[in-house]
């Protein structure tokens, strides 16, 4: 028989000895670092409001645990409650014993219970949380630029290093942001302090004397074992509001060429080639026929709708395109009977109204993980029926579905949880 419960503090030291077996590339099983994240795991299940550790029990003993996160996030401009979940472990003599689905069951059931409509994770294994109805978010992409590729503007007028003291300002330039670009999280105290505390970050910021309307987040990172000049510049966050606050934040980076190699530059910017010089990475790689490598990118973030009816209560002063149109929406949800099935959808102008009855025009039928990447405007509904991953009763309602969906704004997201 299995229980799910919050870890008291006594607990949290069996649970970083399994962590530290279930990642050893990122857990060294030291003495002392055991030490200092158990240190770290006892302050913030103390004091920090935004996370809580759970624990996996069976036979009275902890065979796995999960960090769960209280976020915030932008959805098409109106802040919304979210849940998320991170450090899923299990102890390595229980694998393969649907542990780790037992604590991703919970940690829905828990969020469902709060009246959260939507939770995010970050996968160990994409095609795994794919079953599980989580859709794919919005890709990373790496580039690698040289420092002279950067644009070079008129001068650095408005450039500052920034310090603790401008904590607050930083966090009111990034929540200004954040509330105008859809699937930014709110910066949680933890993160926010964490950029301030890691003495490897750098940072600079645009500076008007009004306000920070723009910051660069970046540490650096040696190339080499034994040529001490050989580095690169790790961008770690990138916001700014304003071509002018991009410019001269972009003529800092043109400025490194003597001391930076490369400037590494992990963003969901699709076109960033269109701001730089030289968009090569130094790979010296062509795709067929003559493509020149640009970038790496990776899938990451996923999304998982847990109530589809709440999902349309938070979006009911959204405008889906001014398109009127009655759909009948079918959800496959195998992990959650009570999200599975179908619910009617009338826009009017753009504006919806969710029925439990009632007619319609044209009927869709998707998965879950594939609607949660539709909505949050990941993929259009056009490639997913071209996919063969959505069903439409009446394709020539095509283009209307479609547009009902289409948004310019693909989802953002840099946090780490």
């Amino acid at each position: 028989m299995s229980e799910i419960r919050k870890l008291n503090l006594r607990e949290l030291r069996d649970y970083i000895e399994i962590v530290t077996n279930a990642y050893p590339g990122i857990m060294k099983p030291s003495t002392e670092m055991k030490e200092e994240t158990l240190k770290r795991f006892i302050e913030r299940q103390t004091n920090d409001d935004t996370l809580d550790y759970y624990g996996l029990f069976r036979n009275n003993k902890l065979i796995g645990g999960m960090r769960l996160h209280f976020h915030r996030m932008n959805l098409f401009s109106k802040i919304i409650p979210v849940g998320g979940v991170g450090l899923v472990a299990i102890d390595l003599l229980h694998k393969k014993e649907k542990g780790a689905k037992e604590l991703i069951e919970f940690f829905m059931k828990i969020f469902l219970e709060k009246g959260v409509n939507m939770v995010l994770l970050y996968p160990f294994r994409p095609d795994f949380y794919k079953k599980m109805g989580f859709g794919y978010g919005p890709k990373m992409h790496q580039y690698r630029i040289r420092p002279e590729s950067f644009p070079k503007g008129h001068g650095k007028l408005h450039l500052r290093f920034l310090g603790s003291e401008d904590k607050e300002k930083v966090n009111e330039c990034y929540t200004r942001i954040a509330k105008g670009t859809n699937g930014l999280f709110l910066k949680t105290t933890a993160e926010l302090d964490g950029m301030f505390s890691n003495l490897e970050n750098r940072m600079i910021g645009f500076d008007d004397g009004k306000k920070i309307k723009g910051y660069l987040l970046f540490s650096f990172e040696k190339r080499s074992q034994t040529n001490f000049v050989f580095n690169d510049l790790v961008i770690k966050e990138f916001i700014y509001d304003s071509p002018e606050a991009l410019l001269e934040m972009s003529t800092f980076l043109h400025s490194q060429t003597d001391q930076v190699d490369r400037i590494v530059w992990n963003t969901q910017e699709e076109n960033v080639h269109f701001l730089i010089d030289d968009p090569r990475n130094g790979s010296d790689n062509l795709l067929p026929s003559v493509y020149h490598e640009s970038n790496i990118s990776g899938v990451g973030l996923m999304y998982r709708i847990i109530d589809t009816r709440g999902i349309f209560k938070d979006l009911k002063d959204h405008n889906f395109n001014s398109i009127t149109a009655k759909v009948k929406v079918e959800i496959t949800d195998t992990m959650l009977p009570q999200n599975d099935g179908e619910l009617i959808l009338h826009f009017t102008e753009g504006w919806v109204r969710v029925l439990e009855n009632g007619d319609y025009d044209v009927e869709i039928s998707l998965d879950v993980s594939d609607f949660s990447s539709l909505l949050m405007g990941v993929v259009t509904f056009k490639e997913l029926y071209q996919f063969g991953k959505a069903k439409l009763s009446n394709p020539t309602y095509l283009n209307t579905v479609n547009s009902l969906f289409f948004t310019t704004e693909k989802p953002k997201c840099i946090s780490a949880f």
